[in-house]
C-alpha cells in the first residue's frame, strides 16, 4: 500500500480492510492494485448476499420473503425517479427509451393493457447477483422494480410476472406487466 492510499484510508475514501484481507497474490498479479481490490468487494458482496437470499429462503415463509424481494426492488427503481418522471403519463416514450439503453423489445398490448419487456443482457444486470450462487426467488425484487416503475408512469397499479428468468435457467428475462383497471 503506497503512502497516499494509506492516506486515503485514513480519512475513510477506502476500506483498509479489504485490501489487507485480499489475498496477496491477487495484490502482486495485477498493476493496478485498487481495481483488484474493487473486484475483491464485489465478489465478497455478491457471495455474502447470495448467503444471505438462503438465509431468507430457509426462516421466512414465501409471502413474507417475496414482499421483502418485492419492496427492495421497488426502493431500487426509485433510484431512477428522475429517468421515470420524464415519462409519467408517456409510455410509448419510456418503452422507446429503454429499448435504446437496456432491451431488446418492448411491447404494448392497449387495448389488453399488458406491457412485455425482453431484456437483452444474456446476464442478470442486478449488481448484487452472482448467478451461480444467487438463489432464484430473488427474482421477486425485480418484480418489485417493474410493479413501481410502470406504476409510477401509468399513474395507476401495475402487476408483474416473469416468463423467463435467467436465474431461473431460462436464456433472458423476460416481463410480462398488466395494468390493473
Amino acid at each position: 500500500m503506497t503512502r497516499n492510499d494509506f492516506m486515503k484510508c485514513a480519512v475513510g475514501i477506502c476500506s483498509c480492510a479489504a485490501f489487507t484481507l485480499m489475498p496477496e497474490s491477487t495484490q502482486a498479479e495485477s498493476g493496478s492494485a485498487e481495481m483488484d481490490a474493487l473486484k475483491w468487494k464485489l465478489d465478497a458482496a455478491q457471495k455474502r448476499f447470495a448467503i444471505l437470499v438462503g438465509i431468507l429462503n430457509e426462516r421466512l415463509d414465501e409471502p413474507t420473503r417475496k414482499a421483502i424481494f418485492e419492496s427492495l426492488g421497488r426502493q431500487c427503481a426509485r433510484q431512477y425517479s428522475e429517468l421515470i418522471g420524464q415519462y409519467k403519463g408517456n409510455l410509448s416514450g419510456f418503452l422507446d427509451e429503454i429499448q435504446k439503453r437496456w432491451v431488446a423489445t418492448a411491447e404494448y398490448d392497449e387495448k389488453a393493457g399488458t406491457i412485455r419487456v425482453v431484456d437483452r443482457s444474456k446476464t442478470c444486470t442486478c449488481p448484487l447477483v452472482n448467478e451461480s450462487l444467487t438463489p432464484q426467488s430473488f427474482c421477486d425484487c425485480t418484480l418489485g422494480w417493474q410493479k413501481e416503475t410502470y406504476s409510477a408512469i401509468l399513474g395507476r397499479t401495475v402487476d408483474a410476472e416473469l416468463e423467463e428468468s435467467i436465474l431461473r435457467g431460462g436464456s433472458r428475462c423476460v416481463f410480462r406487466m398488466q395494468a390493473r383497471s
